[in-house]
């Protein structure tokens, strides 16, 4: 096959590369079939960024892995498996996971039929986004849900960061009128609904959750309305879900319910001893070694991850907080899956490396503290928010 066949990246199957490839673990693993159907999905919904087909990326991706190298084969060959094995979410499945969730908000929240309770959904709930991103919008649009920029019914109030602005102007005397109306159409909902795109290692929704019970309580105290708190979250891990129950077991708070489209179990992490993505135990291992010796050589040396190991308490050998994913949406690919799919070295790197599925990162750089974080535990120790929201 020649290097510029549009049918593929591998340009010599008589390369050293193939030399020691197992046939039979390559017919058990479904490596090629895994493949194509990953090309294909790609096709119906090309990943972000890129014109490069799957399999050129995925070729040149393991090129830099050999250069970095000397590797041992089983490790470059654990690198393919590792990568066909990826998890791909095309834009079509997000928007059914969508529309999936407003039926579960729908006739599970509310006892209503979809389409009759368009016209009153954003009436009966607000509308908060973990990761602010123009959730609410895609939500809305995919569910014919007219009237999101109404301020009568929808506040602008989009995520748990800028509740947190609103709560602390209620002891701002300029902005405290504006705050307490905003606050008080908010808490006149019914339903206080969490849109979550992707909640894997389940950290930043629970952080997120654990807010809106805060302010929740405030409200409360108050002698205001109590807003049930409804989590509809497009991707939830089994571990992520467990957090969820844990937070809700710790602060003993009823009104508290979650829905999730796509569900993905422990076994979904190349670190589970039960994984359902590498069967064979030694290429597992292999697989295992290799994201090792690649958080030794690429991760630990590059001070841009510093803020992401101190979070995930570890070196990221398999993403963050250990999630040990192959997960990659159309848009981007979540730090909780493995750095060999999203990390890309500095420019000018003595030993440049760049993943197949290339993550731009929302945050950059080392922050020496949280901004929201700040505002919140402010919040938590300023009584006087709850004689404001009396008034």
């Amino acid at each position: 096959m020649r290097s510029d066949d549009p049918r593929g990246p591998f340009p010599d199957y008589a390369a050293p590369y193939w030399d020691d490839l197992d046939i039979a673990t390559l017919a058990d693993e479904q490596l090629v079939s895994k493949l194509h159907l990953l090309d294909n999905l790609e096709v119906s919904s090309p990943y972000r960024g890129t014109s490069v087909p799957v399999w050129r990326r995925i070729w040149r991706s393991l090129e830099w892995l050999d250069r970095a190298g000397p590797l041992p084969a089983s490790w470059k060959h654990a690198a393919l498996y590792l990568f066909a094995n990826t998890v791909y979410l095309p834009q079509v499945l997000l928007n059914d996971a969508w529309r999936a969730l407003y039926l579960d908000l729908c006739e599970g929240e509310f006892g209503l039929e979809h389409i009759a309770a368009r016209q009153t959904v954003l009436s009966r709930c607000h509308f908060f986004e973990n990761d602010p991103n123009a959730m609410t919008s895609v939500f809305c649009h995919v569910n014919g849900i007219e009237g999101r920029l109404d301020n009568q019914r929808q506040q602008r109030v989009d995520g748990v960061d800028k509740l947190a602005d609103v709560l602390l102007d209620l002891l701002n005397p300029a902005k405290s009128d504006s705050a307490r109306s905003m606050l008080a159409t908010m808490v006149a909902k019914s339903h206080w609904v969490l849109l979550v795109d992707k909640s894997l290692s389940g950290h930043s929704v629970v952080s997120d959750l654990r807010r809106l019970i805060l302010a929740r309580g405030l409200a409360e105290q108050s002698g205001l309305s109590v807003p049930r708190i409804v989590v509809l979250c497009q991707v939830l891990t089994s571990r992520a879900e467990h957090s969820l129950r844990d937070l809700v077991a710790e602060l003993r708070v009823d009104g508290i319910s979650w829905h999730k489209a796509v569900y993905f179990d422990d076994r979904h992490s190349v670190t589970h001893p039960d994984t359902t993505l590498i069967l064979d135990p030694s290429l597992r291992t292999s697989a295992l070694e290799l994201c090792q010796w690649f958080a030794e050589h690429f991760l630990i040396p590059d001070r841009r991850l510093d803020r992401m190991r101190d979070r995930s308490g570890d070196n990221l050998e398999y993403g963050y907080r250990g999630c040990g994913l192959t997960l990659v949406d159309h848009a981007n690919c979540p730090t909780d899956s493995l750095p060999i799919f999203w990390y890309s070295s500095e420019p000018g790197a003595e030993i440049p490396y760049a993943g197949p599925y290339i993550r731009v990162h929302s945050r950059i750089g080392n922050q020496s503290a949280e901004p929201s974080s700040a505002k919140w535990t402010t919040i938590a120790e300023r009584p006087e928010i709850i004689e404001a929201l009396r008034r």
